[in-house]
């Protein structure tokens, strides 16, 4: 009788990890003790989608500090504070592009020095895409 309330014991100690760990927010700790100085001022969740259906990818981007899944995260927070955050006003690099039609979607979600940011945009191709965006999409 005494092994079966010591597995007993062991699968509610195991239970009760288990659920303490799902309770925790990604990124925090687990005694919630991750100060506020510790995480970015800025978090965003970019996604590249062609209309055709191939070469979608996403990334994740942080500023102060720089870094997350983005290739030049530097860069891109850059041109974002340029525009103070507000992805509709970047146009970085305007000129001219072929005219081909092969639509592209981009949609940013996240947050700003904690003001909300979201922007979804469809270009009819991946020139206009990054002429506008520049290197917050590539």
């Amino acid at each position: 009788m005494k092994s079966v309330l010591t597995a007993a014991r062991r699968t509610a100690a195991l239970a009760l990890c288990a659920s303490a760990a799902l309770v925790v927010p990604f990124g925090a700790s687990p005694a919630g003790a991750a100060a506020a100085a510790d995480e970015p001022g800025v978090l965003l969740y970019i996604t590249v989608t062609p209309s055709n259906g191939g070469g979608a990818y996403a990334m994740r981007l942080t500023c102060d500090p720089d870094g997350g899944t983005h290739p030049r995260p530097r860069t891109a927070c850059a041109e974002l504070h340029e525009v103070d955050g507000v992805v509709k006003d970047l146009n970085v690099d305007p000129g001219a592009c072929p005219r081909n039609y092969s639509p592209v979607s981009v949609h940013v979600r996240g947050h700003w020095y904690g003001r909300t940011t979201s922007y979804d945009r469809k270009f009819e191709n991946d020139c206009l895409m990054e002429r506008t965006l520049g290197p917050l999409v590539k």
